[in-house]
């Protein structure tokens, strides 16, 4: 027999809660009877009801305390299983975050003793620290979903809890991640001026493109066609496990596309491809007959990563431009479109997105910058004569 109903907590909120005769001990000969509440919806507190009497069949009901688990043993049985669903460097990347974030709060905690009120107040304090607050809560439902899945716990918590709000600062209003054309221009200047061609080449086509830094630096000659003036986007330099440095997919089936190139990108990575040769020629190294990179390091392979921001800095910090991430670069190219009037659709093509509305909601402060040119717009066409 069991009851399931509503009932009213201390704070005025309403709960539903469940009373279940799940049967006999065989060892001390007594009814067995639990009650267990705080449940959002009457599904969940049915769905839960039904797990928790399969456990009694299954003689699993009682279990001791050295069957419980802790946040971390079930995380790692939940990363070998996520292993095999994603890209090698998703894995890493999402792994990295439960280290960094999730691990040093909960890992040590039984999981079926982890409570609504330590993941809200984990909750509320990350809002205060960062943007991507969200994704951290979500890690935290993920296991907690495969322990229900596993029988381990009855309950997520994370579906409890009042996920905050996160207000940004003043600061974070006016900070712009990207550069004017007056400031894309000047930065590109010193970088010729100052630092070695491949660098100036790499931020030339970086900025001209549109790509994402790993789609160029995974760039190979053979997909750099001149002839229809463009290059081939197939494939993405990715950091893997143990920092292994890879080649994949690009992130979706958009982001293999062909972007075309002005006349001066073109004229700049023609130098650099005769220049690439006598620079590995000094090195004592050829350039490959097949797969050779466009931009490699003085072992012609893969740079780090981490490098374009190295050499972005060197620029801004001796010439005291405006600091941007490498990401804004793309930022700037996609702005630059959008101002002089290309089509939404069309630069969301040009970029990889997966559709225009990501174009939109990433570049939204472009259609208020146009916005305030309206009145002007108006104004003319009443006042023309035609």
């Amino acid at each position: 027999m069991a009851s399931i109903k509503k009932y009213t907590k201390k704070d005025g909120s309403t709960a539903w809660q469940f009373q279940a005769y799940l049967g006999i001990n065989e060892v001390t000969g007594k009814e067995v009877r639990t009650t267990r509440r705080n449940f959002k919806t009457k599904k969940e507190a049915q769905l839960a009801l039904s797990r928790l009497q399969v456990q009694y069949e299954k003689g699993e009901f009682n279990r001791s305390e050295k069957d419980s688990k802790t946040f971390q043993e079930v995380f790692d049985l939940w990363k070998e299983n996520y292993k095999h669903t994603v890209k090698e460097s998703t894995y890493v990347k999402a792994i990295s975050q439960y280290e960094v974030h999730t691990l040093p709060i909960f890992g040590e905690k039984k999981i079926d003793e982890i409570t609504l009120t330590e993941v809200q107040k984990f909750a509320n304090e990350n809002v205060k620290k960062f943007v991507k607050y969200r994704d951290f809560i979500t890690d935290i439902s993920r296991i907690f979903e495969f322990a229900i899945r596993l029988g381990i716990v009855d309950n997520n918590p994370t579906q409890r809890i009042t996920v905050p709000k996160r207000k940004e600062s003043v600061y974070e209003e006016k900070r712009l991640n990207y550069y004017t054309k007056e400031e894309l221009a000047q930065f590109l200047e010193c970088s010729k001026e100052q630092q070695p061609y491949y660098i100036y080449t790499f931020f030339q086509l970086l900025s001209a493109s549109g790509c994402r830094q790993g789609e160029l630096l995974g760039l190979e000659w053979d997909s750099v066609d001149f002839e229809n003036e463009c290059i081939h986007i197939v494939q993405t330099l990715a950091r893997g496990e143990n920092r292994r440095l890879y080649l994949e997919q690009p992130k979706t089936k958009h982001s293999k596309r062909d972007v075309s190139l002005d006349n001066e990108t073109l004229a700049v990575l023609k130098k650099w491809k005769m220049k690439q040769k006598e620079y590995l020629f000094q090195l004592g190294l050829k350039t490959k007959d097949k797969n050779q990179l466009v931009f490699s390091n003085m072992n012609n392979e893969f740079i780090q990563l981490s490098k374009p921001r190295t050499w972005m800095l060197q620029t801004v910090r001796k010439n005291n431009l405006r600091e941007i991430t490498i990401h804004g670069f793309r930022h700037t190219h996609a702005t630059l479109l959008l101002e002089s009037g290309l089509q939404p659709k069309t630069v969301s093509e040009r970029l990889g997105h997966t559709s225009t509305q990501i174009t939109n909601d990433l570049y939204g402060h472009v259609t208020k910058k146009m916005e305030k040119e309206v009145p002007k717009v108006f104004a003319s066409i009443m006042n023309s004569e035609n």
